[in-house]
């Protein structure tokens, strides 16, 4: 039996953007590959139970059907395009493809980088796109006038001036005067209109009747977090604000002609509480469940990639993904409010789609990667297995389950046997933190961790309090940070070496990204019980990182009560910071870091890495320029794997 080796996820396929063509006898989706340190896409179609590639194209962003026989979709392609993106030029080219043969063609191309369109009707189409408040009629611009801003723009990149905060996030960069606006685009006469004032910013928006419902507002220093609803009359142009500015909106559908919504004031659990659903009528919020669903794909994993559905609405019902526990099913809603499950699984579902009750869906199970799967009539058939070949005859660890019991809460954890394991042998072990920490760990593949244990490592991860899919109250950790959450993994790491006595005690190494890596810091300034720390893209101090990360500073309940720039605000920020407490540690810990992370700013693995150089506690600090807070998950190939080797020599190394 092979096992599995750390480059292997270099063959892996991976598919995103399932869709149901309008007649629902065919199925549409994305297709990524590895080639040359890039990420490659093929648009594919299923029908006739065939799979057929349709084309392959590196930039392919998003598609739809506009009949049964031919597919729109967003593409730049060609040197051509390429330089203008390069010049800073915004467009977006709208391409048509006949599914029964001949070559994609532009069908259109518009002055925006367009991120949503729905169609009003048959010859107008609402489009949602980016633009810069400071030239927000660019579109409109002649190709002299054009020239010049774009000029002006390049002269003016070497500094930034900034009035706003969060001023950049995550993936993306320096956000500063960037807005989501909408524009109005009619087909005929090829008039393209922007609908709302510059500062104003769209996060939701949709189509009924003559108006648009939609959900943000205005803003000019302070990014929004809380958001207005509000309607906006296509034949008056009248905008009504219809709610205060006091909700955070998931997201907004149209049953039956009537809008439902899913948000949060936040009142009772911060930013992060899980959404009310609410019907709106006569423009007013009418509250029809006080839902403690987590909404979306939550179970973690290092295999998924491109864009995937959460929601959908099909005949009288909003469909949605949720995780319950340490599983993402599906379910559904009505307009009274009701819930029912649709789909349950052991694993989970991260994209679908449905017409007429046919479900197209992605799944995680079985420790295989996500593959095609319809459900008809309750009955689920696998349509497509996309690295079956790579499984065959492989050796997967079948993660173990174990139930820790603290403070009268259950921690759900795993653990995953070495290859080959004997009995009669001591094994090192790792404990893997996963991020968020509203998020899950679950029985789904996990590709660094098997690497591990295939590399003769007793892996073992867990949900402590903190992480998603057992509601809000499980979830809150506001003022928490390092007490409840730390307690909870300890007892849980006592409990497995209780029960597996193979896992030597005295060569057991600990690692996590994100709130994982703030986990892991903490552990480090706590005990000694670890031999070897590998922190990823983590936070070590909340002082310094409060105003530089992209997380929102009305997300400061995270660490305060009270203003963080008072001296308690302080204290509150210090106490809960690794750094305060590196007089401590001892432990060898490796630094993971990329220098254009705005999450978890890079600064942070500094200053804890240079507190250790100074203490003489063995260290090692790798930065990955270019990359970002997805590095795990989205980075370059390359860089992932030369990750997963730091990691795992520096593991060997002390384990």
């Amino acid at each position: 039996m092979k096992n599995v080796g750390l480059k292997d996820f270099l063959k892996f396929k991976l598919p995103s953007s399932v869709t149901f063509s309008p007649d629902g006898k065919a199925i549409a989706y994305i297709l990524a590959t590895i080639k040359d340190n890039n990420y490659s896409k093929e648009l594919h179609i299923y029908r006739n139970n065939k799979d057929v590639l349709l084309f392959e194209d590196d930039k392919l962003s998003s598609f739809e059907f506009v009949d049964n026989n031919k597919i729109n979709f967003i593409s730049s392609r060609g040197d051509k395009d390429k330089e203008r993106k390069e010049k800073g030029e915004e467009f977006t080219a709208i391409y048509q493809i006949n599914l029964n043969g001949g070559e994609a063609y532009k069908l259109l191309e518009l002055p925006l980088s367009v991120e949503k369109i729905k169609r009003v009707n048959n010859h107008t189409l609402l489009i949602k796109a980016g633009i810069n408040q400071k030239y927000p009629d660019l579109y409109k611009a002649n190709k002299k006038e054009k020239e010049k801003i774009l000029k002006e723009i390049k002269e003016n990149e070497d500094y930034e001036e900034l009035s706003e905060s969060p001023f950049w996030f995550n993936g993306v960069g320096v956000v500063q005067d960037c807005r989501s606006n909408l524009f109005i685009y009619d087909e005929k006469s090829k008039k393209l209109e922007r609908l709302l004032e510059p500062s104003f910013d769209v996060s939701n928006f949709l189509v009924l009747d003559d108006k648009i419902y939609l959900s943000g507002g205005i803003f000019t220093t302070m990014r929004n977090v809380y958001e207005a609803i509000y309607s906006y009359d296509i034949k008056t142009k009248e905008l009504k604000e219809i709610t205060k500015k006091e909700y955070s909106v998931f997201f907004m559908e149209i049953i039956n002609n009537q809008i439902i919504l899913f948000a949060s004031k936040n009142e009772r659990y911060g930013i992060s509480e899980n959404p009310f659903i609410y019907r709106l009528e006569n423009d007013n919020m009418v509250l029809i469940n006080e839902a403690d669903e987590s909404i979306g794909q939550g179970v973690l994993n290092d295999v998924e990639f491109g864009n995937k559905r959460s929601i959908k609405v099909d005949g009288n019902y909003l469909y949605f993904l949720a995780t319950d526990k340490y599983n993402t099913n599906l379910k559904r809603v009505d307009l009274e409010g009701n819930i029912e499950v649709v789909i349950e699984v052991r694993g989970a579902i991260t994209d679908f789609d449905i017409i007429n009750n046919k479900i197209a869906y992605l799944g995680l199970f079985d420790r295989e990667l996500e593959n095609l799967y319809l459900n008809v009539g309750g009955k689920n058939k696998k349509l497509l297995s996309f690295n079956a070949s790579y499984f065959k005859n492989r050796y997967v660890a079948k993660p173990e389950y174990i139930k820790t019991i603290y403070n009268n809460e259950e921690i759900d954890g795993w653990v995953l046997y070495p290859f080959n394991f004997d009995k009669n042998k001591k094994y090192p072990g790792i404990l893997d933190i996963h991020g968020g920490p509203k998020c899950a760990y679950g029985e789904v593949y996990f590709h660094e961790m098997q690497v591990w244990a295939s590399k003769g490592y007793f892996v073992f991860y867990s949900n402590p309090h903190g992480s998603d899919g057992k509601g809000n109250e499980f979830a809150d950790l506001r003022m928490k940070l390092g007490t409840i959450d730390y307690e909870n993994i300890m007892a849980f790491v006592d409990n497995v070496l209780a029960h597996y006595p193979n896992i030597d005690p005295n060569r057991l190494g600990c690692t996590g990204g994100s709130y994982g890596g703030f986990m892991s810091n903490w552990i480090l300034g706590h005990t000694d019980r670890f031999k070897a720390i590998a922190t990823q893209r983590s936070i070590s101090n909340w002082v310094t990182e409060y105003g530089v990360s992209d997380i929102p500073p009305q997300m400061d309940d995270w660490t305060n009560d009270c203003n963080p720039y008072s001296d308690e605000g302080f204290d509150n920020q210090w106490r809960q910071s690794p750094l305060k407490y590196v007089l401590n540690a001892k432990t060898p810990t490796l630094f993971i870091h990329s220098d254009q992370d705005y999450r978890c700013p890079i600064s942070d693995g500094y200053q804890l890495y240079t507190a250790l150089v100074y203490l003489g506690v063995p260290c090692k600090m790798v930065v990955f320029h270019g990359e970002n807070h997805e590095l795990s998950r989205s980075g370059k190939p390359l860089h992932r794997v030369k990750r997963l080797v730091e990691i795992t020599n520096w593991f060997d190394k002390y384990l």
